[in-house]
């Protein structure tokens, strides 16, 4: 689905003028702003998960944005109302705060899972790697492809911890400070089942690879650690080296017939198999 097709099918769900509105964000979903009050996230090719993560939304007490109203399916897409809100978490030097409210949508994840209120899939690494090399053939050979899958399943298993309820997906873009002490995290695509630590990985690998230092990073562990107690730091290794592995993936998808991208992807493809440091904006 391209960003226009997005727009005009967001204005026919939602009414809105198509003059108005533009595109916010272009990924898996597309964000449109409608209106200075409105967006949409139009989501292609939706399936039953995406529909219960819709409904887990309203379990997990305001940590996620809620939408306006009922997802509306238009040409076999999924069109999601919501509040128009800046995610301005960059402004932010200490993220502190960020990481004690990701403690507890995790500990209010925890809690819904217990009493069965929660209804979620799996996070699977695995999946959505294939699901991005799936649309990016000539960026990697076959044996590139299999050597950062093969890397997923080794290190997957060592991201440890109890299930609990997952962003998935939670760096600075997805966070909304809605308070000077209440951050909401936004785009829930990814919410899912799996282990606590992985939700820190986002975050640190945007700003080790793709930030400027200082990294705010170890503000937001300790306002996590805070929250909710120690983490294991070796979870936490294997957990950054499956999203940094993922990145790669995701950035693959979006090559295209852009070869100088697709050189780009192939050289942090080798810097995340090999665990090498440095930015990836070099």
């Amino acid at each position: 689905m391209t960003p226009e097709q997005a727009v005009a099918i967001a204005c026919t769900a939602l009414g809105a003028d198509p003059a108005d509105a533009q595109v916010l964000r272009a990924a898996d979903a597309i964000t449109v702003q409608l209106d200075a009050e409105r967006v949409a996230r139009v989501i292609p090719d939706a399936d039953a998960d995406t529909l219960r993560v819709l409904a887990a939304i309203t379990e997990l007490d305001g940590h996620v944005l809620e939408p306006l109203g009922e997802p509306i399916t238009l040409d076999g897409a999924l069109v999601v109302p919501y509040p128009r809100i800046t995610p301005n978490g960059d402004a932010h030097r200490d993220l502190g705060i960020a990481g004690a409210c990701l403690a507890g949508l995790h500990a209010r994840g925890r809690a819904a899972l217990e009493r069965g209120d929660i209804d979620l899939p799996a996070f699977s690494p695995h999946a959505i790697a294939t699901r991005w090399l799936d649309q990016a053939d000539a960026v990697f050979t076959r044996d590139e492809r299999a050597r950062l899958l093969d890397a997923i399943d080794t290190a997957w298993p060592e991201v440890a911890g109890p299930p609990t309820v997952i962003h998935g997906d939670a760096h600075l873009a997805n966070w909304w400070p809605a308070s000077a002490d209440w951050w909401v995290l936004i785009d829930p695509e990814f919410l899912s089942i799996g282990p606590a630590v992985y939700d820190l990985a986002p975050l640190e690998v945007v700003e080790r690879r793709l930030g400027t230092p200082p990294s705010r990073f170890p503000s937001f562990l300790a306002g996590y650690e805070s929250a909710d107690g120690a983490v294991d730091r070796r979870s936490l290794a294997s957990a950054i080296h499956v999203r940094e592995l993922l990145s790669v993936a995701w950035l693959a998808s979006r090559s295209g017939a852009d070869s100088e991208l697709a050189l780009r992807t192939r050289r942090r493809l080798v810097d995340a198999l090999e665990r090498r440091e440095g930015s990836w904006l070099a």
